[in-house]
């Protein structure tokens, strides 16, 4: 973000892009989630997009949310995105990563948008990157917000009418188009988020290409998994 933010000149800050400060990053969030009927994410685990925007955004009329998180099945990229965790001042500093790990996290995703992808109104289309960024992106289509991992640090507030928003969709795009379009379609109709069982977990997992490492991980722990799944940024 420094990088971006050094090409702008001082004199447009005020016309469309800003540096939130960390206690305010949160409510710039609401604020952009509370007229929002569509939502593209580009980051790492998708946390706070099944957290919390999923439940905000699922019944509302219309609405589509597009996110791009890393391939839990490249063993080669969990392993090095579980060693830059480790190094980085993340919300779970603390909390040992390994490929295993990572990899659970992707498979919660997955899960939980199955779910709601079949049970609830909204649209999803989640796709794989075999690469990673320690960049996220989240977006609609009044502003984007792009922050680190480390919620203590700044993060930069992008209007639609400055020219690096266009940059940045961009960019997710072009993510999206390179990336593996997940089959969400797996999960049961007709059951509350509650009434998951591993079977429906298993299920979802087959027809997202995600059967071995369903089994190598087991349904039981993914299941757990998405049961203490929430907003890693409420407090």
């Amino acid at each position: 973000m420094w990088v971006v933010s050094s090409f702008i000149p001082r004199q447009k800050t005020a016309e469309g892009m800003v540096e939130l400060e960390a206690g305010k990053i949160t409510k710039e969030f609401d604020k952009l989630l509370s007229t929002a009927t569509r939502w593209r994410y580009k980051g790492n685990f998708g946390r706070y997009m099944r957290g919390k925007v999923l439940p905000t955004l699922a019944d509302r009329q219309n609405c589509h949310i597009s996110a791009c998180v890393i391939d839990p099945n490249n063993k080669a990229l969990c392993e090095k995105h579980a060693s830059y965790r480790s190094q980085i001042n993340s919300i779970d500093k603390g909390k040992q990563y390994d490929a295993d790990t990572v990899a659970l996290q992707i498979l919660v995703t997955v899960v939980i948008c199955s779910w709601y992808s079949n049970n609830r109104r909204v649209n999803i289309d989640l796709y794989l990157s075999a690469s990673f960024d320690p960049v996220r992106i989240d977006s609609n289509d009044e502003a984007m917000i792009i922050t680190v991992e480390d919620r203590r640090q700044p993060a930069l507030k992008i209007n639609r009418d400055h020219f690096i928003y266009e940059h940045f969709e961009t960019s997710m795009e072009f993510a999206r188009d390179q990336g593996t379009k997940v089959n969400l379609d797996g999960m049961r109709r007709g059951i509350e988020f509650a009434q998951i069982e591993e079977s429906d977990v298993s299920d979802a997992l087959d027809r997202a290409g995600m059967t071995e490492l369903c089994k190598k991980i087991t349904p039981a722990v993914v299941l757990q998994a998405c049961r203490e799944s929430k907003n890693p940024y409420e407090n």
